[in-house]
């Protein structure tokens, strides 16, 4: 019997999958699916996502303020967001930082994400984090933060090789999705051989990050529009594939301590920061 597997941030409750939600749900349950952290981005979708967890036992969900929809936000999202955590959201996700996005507002999103933190800080929830062109004002941000510590989630992280020994002495999860393996992502393989092994999710971030077709085990269309089936998680754990080799040539972190926030992982079974303890 294979190893349940776990994904470590998507969008199921995803107005896109609506439509499918019978069909992916049975394609879930054939490829094993344990549980699935997912992620609200704004606080018109977080009763999506906490109803979607009130009927599917594989879900646990997260709500966060995105950080391309900081401008666009409620005065009271704060308040909903609090809310939407006394109802059973149980993690935090997906928040962040983005300088890629057109429009944005770096100040705003500081503010959002700084807050955003302080509520997974107080309550010890994971939290899932977006960062993309801005992984400067991360890394001066982390050290100004008190951070869960139970640790925190990079999504689809996408930093330098670099970068992640300092990460990981702050607490860091990595996750990586095969939307990631494009033919010459080089630094993304790399990347993933350099996480320590107890600290390696692997995520879909379905319907988005589409991976390449040798990686698509599950095909999901809406309209003219392929999207990416939460389903696919499986094909990028079988050791026969690009994200499956990268996994079983991962060298095992030498001994040392295990912090508070660390798991145990296998290529074939990965956890999210929620099921840490």
């Amino acid at each position: 019997m294979s190893a349940p597997l776990f994904d470590a941030h998507n969008h199921l409750a995803h107005s896109a999958l609506g439509a499918d939600r019978t069909a992916i749900n049975r394609s879930l349950v054939e490829i094993g699916l344990h549980t699935a952290v997912v992620n609200g981005t704004q606080p018109c979708d977080w009763p999506q996502v906490l109803e979607l967890a009130a009927q599917s036992p594989h879900v646990l969900p997260a709500i966060g303020l995105h950080p391309w929809y900081v401008n666009s936000a409620p005065e009271d999202w704060q308040t909903e967001f609090l809310n939407a955590l006394a109802n059973g959201a149980r993690a935090i996700g997906e928040v962040g930082l983005d300088c890629w996005i057109e429009g944005h507002d770096l100040e705003l999103q500081l503010v959002a994400f700084r807050w955003q933190v302080a509520q997974a800080q107080a309550r010890n929830l994971p939290i899932s984090i977006h960062c993309l062109k801005a992984m400067g004002p991360l890394i001066a941000c982390l050290p100004q933060l008190e951070l869960p510590p139970r640790g925190f989630h990079l999504h689809a992280y996408n930093g330098s090789v670099e970068l992640i020994p300092q990460l990981v002495e702050r607490g860091a999860y990595f996750s990586f999705n095969t939307g990631q393996l494009k033919p010459k992502a080089k630094k993304v393989r790399q990347a993933i051989q350099a996480v320590p092994a107890d600290r390696l999710l692997i995520e879909t971030d379905a319907p988005d990050m589409l991976p390449p077709p040798e990686l698509r085990e599950f095909e999901l269309t809406t309209g003219d529009t392929v999207l990416n089936h939460p389903a696919n998680l499986r094909q990028a754990t079988k050791p026969s594939q690009t994200f499956g080799r990268l996994i079983s040539r991962h060298k095992p972190p030498k001994s040392r301590g295990t912090s508070s926030a660390s798991s145990s992982l296998n290529r074939n079974t990965f956890t999210s920061p929620a099921s840490a303890h």
